[in-house]
């Protein structure tokens, strides 16, 4: 079963590779393709998978939740308890939390002088967080610790941004090419809080493979700052990127989900684009607690998840640029 290798003028120096090694990493067009169906997106974000609190404390469900995160993009679990430090206790068994400029845990609350548009009660549009990070945060999930009966508005919006690239590409060919070759300016400029940020980072809205498929999206229109490119480039982005933003806007693909003290949805940040509808307190309470974890780990701990189990193929793409 293996392949022996005797190397000339080296009689001590033996190499020995298994014959199903090479099987599993032969260049045939064959084994390429088996390896691209298992990598390949096969389905996206349309309607938002759920599990119950108990059935991801069993090893089956677990797996599970790991499996709809890398399948459609997030799941949501229901009746969790509804108190600070619920969302920790849960992820902490996927990875490790990811801190980050926001520290390792947030809580999305309206308050009077909000350092983030998130901690007040206006919409927010589609967008992913922290693309003006090298490595954005992979994992988003955010815990529903009360949403008050009285709070009128503050739907949570979700949306597969694969789906909304692959639209572009079929309608907009021309305007897709745009997003793909020009880089947009993702930053964070932000002096006047506890701890003053300066982050700026370029990076195209759309990334392909050498196979021409989509393996990145990279949307935050509050988080843009002016373009750094030849002129020659600015007026094909802008007129590319209002398409991709109306695709976006009028996706008829949106999941929109009223959260429930006690619901944990956790959703993919790389490729899941997620917002809120405004809302009003009416004297009441909306309070998500949020943390982020690294797709690296999430994705190592899915792995180590199948394999427990017996499966050894490859995962999905994620959204995190990787080609395969």
């Amino acid at each position: 079963n293996d392949v022996i290798l005797q190397w000339q003028g080296e009689e001590d120096h033996i190499g020995r590779i298994s014959c199903q090694f090479l099987i599993d990493h032969c260049y045939s067009n064959e084994a390429l393709s088996k390896k691209n169906e298992q990598t390949g997106i096969k389905r996206y974000l349309m309607n938002l998978p759920h599990l119950s609190y108990e059935e991801i404390n069993t090893s089956l469900g677990f797996r599970q939740l790991l499996m709809n995160i890398v399948e459609y993009g997030g799941c949501l679990v229901q009746g969790t308890p509804a108190k600070h430090g619920t969302a920790e206790q849960i992820c902490e068994k996927i990875a490790p939390i990811q801190r980050t400029i926001y520290g390792t845990m947030f809580d999305v609350i309206s308050t009077p002088q909000p350092i983030n548009i998130a901690y007040s009660t206006v919409a927010l549009g589609y967008h992913m967080d922290l693309m003006y990070y090298e490595s954005p945060p992979g994992i988003q999930a955010l815990h529903c610790v009360s949403f008050d009966e009285c709070v009128t508005g503050g739907e949570s919006m979700l949306l597969d941004s694969f789906l909304a690239a692959e639209e572009l590409r079929k309608d907009f060919p021309d305007d897709f090419d745009t997003l793909v070759r020009v880089p947009a300016t993702f930053q964070k400029m932000h002096f006047e809080r506890d701890y003053p940020v300066a982050m700026r980072y370029q990076r195209p809205h759309i990334v392909l493979n050498h196979n021409q498929e989509v393996i990145a999206v990279n949307w935050s229109p509050a988080f843009e700052g002016p373009l750094s490119v030849d002129a020659d480039y600015v007026e094909r982005y802008y007129k590319a990127y209002r398409k991709f933003a109306n695709i976006i806007a009028n996706s008829p693909y949106e999941v929109l989900h009223r959260l429930q003290p006690g619901e944990l949805l956790i959703f993919n940040n790389r490729r899941i684009l997620h917002g809120r509808r405004a809302f009003s307190l009416n004297g009441g309470s909306r309070h998500l607690e949020g943390l982020y974890l690294n797709i690296d780990e999430f994705k190592s701990q899915v792995g180590i998840t199948n394999r427990s189990v017996g499966v050894n193929q490859l995962l999905r793409r994620v959204g995190n640029q990787c080609y395969s």
